[in-house]
């Protein structure tokens, strides 16, 4: 049975390593603490509670790992702000770092490429001195007989409200030109295009003001 978000049988496990913890967080408050004692070790009164940790998060092991690493976590605490070092194997260890992205999607556009346009991915990223620095991002581009062209190219001019003179005037806004009537602008990704890139409003938005004219597009 689930309860929110949580198995009503594991916020049942949880409780004895919560109310363990909770004890023994009182118990070290009351509690002198000898300047004599051996860091890692606990004061007879407080040998029953912690036994009562131990065996609420044997208990919860099985059905709640995150109760049993909050109440460790809250135990480890009360021991610390107490001046008693805690036991090993108490307080968890603290997460591992995360692993830094790639500097770039692996692919065949080179770091100096300013933008790169990823047809078969149907992706495309901006670049920075050879570093990712914005996407990827999804995209769309020309449908069969409207494909965009492969090749390396160059912004050619940037239009913020442009409309399209050839299909009947379609809103082709935050347009960035780089390969004849081609362009990145605000579109549906879903829908492919006449040959242009098709880009969400977010990143059109950043495409049309990250990239000046002369900046190099590749098309792979």
């Amino acid at each position: 049975m689930w309860v929110g978000d949580t198995p009503l049988m594991t916020r049942r496990l949880a409780r004895p390593v919560l109310a363990a913890a909770a004890a023994l967080a009182m118990a070290v408050a009351a509690a002198p603490v000898a300047s004599a004692q051996a860091p890692g070790a606990l004061p007879p009164q407080l040998e029953q509670a912690f036994a009562q940790v131990q065996a609420g998060s044997a208990q919860a092991q099985a059905g709640s790992a995150q109760a049993e690493a909050d109440a460790r976590t809250a135990v480890g605490g009360a021991l610390e702000a107490a001046g008693i070092t805690p036991p090993p194997g108490l307080v968890p260890a603290p997460p591992a770092p995360p692993t830094p992205p790639d500097p770039t999607p692996e692919s065949p556009c080179p770091r100096t490429a300013d933008a790169c346009i990823d047809l078969d991915g149907e992706r495309s990223w901006l670049q920075e001195d050879g570093r990712l620095s914005y996407g990827p991002v999804p995209i769309s581009h020309g449908r069969p007989g409207w494909e965009t062209p492969p090749g390396t190219f160059q912004v050619t001019r940037k239009v913020r409200d442009e409309v399209s003179r050839i299909f009947n005037n379609a809103p082709m806004p935050y347009s960035v030109y780089f390969v004849g009537g081609i362009a990145f602008h605000e579109g549906d990704p879903n829908i492919d295009s006449h040959g242009c890139i098709h880009l969400e409003h977010d990143a059109a938005v950043t495409y049309f003001d990250r990239l000046e004219v002369g900046e190099t597009v590749v098309v792979f």
